[in-house]
């Protein structure tokens, strides 16, 4: 399952890519599936750093279509700062994960 969503985020950010290069600017959606450090396994954090950095060539790509389209609105920063925020709670969790593993 985790791989099914794993696939579907990439295919999003690929598409919303696409959209950015074919003049669309289409906002990508933003990953919100961060597991719980805590009780999240390897493969679980593995998938989700996977998605993350998918996620994060998708906003840029969004960011670089409004620039090159001339939009100056809010638009590219939000987005770049829900990126930030969504790393920043990874950051966190992979911390705790880091924790219970045993690793550093």
């Amino acid at each position: 399952m985790r791989r099914l969503v794993l696939t579907a985020m990439v295919l999003v950010a690929q598409l919303a890519a696409a959209s950015a290069r074919a003049g669309g600017c289409s906002e990508p959606a933003a990953f919100t599936d961060v597991p719980a450090g805590a009780s999240a396994t390897r493969e679980q954090m593995l998938s989700a750093q996977r998605a993350i950095k998918a996620y994060d060539l998708a906003v840029k790509a969004y960011s670089d279509c409004l620039h090159d389209s001339g939009d100056t609105s809010i638009r590219a920063n939000q987005a770049v700062e829900r990126l930030e925020r969504i790393a920043e709670r990874f950051n966190v969790e992979l911390k705790v994960f880091k924790e219970h593993h045993g690793a550093t």
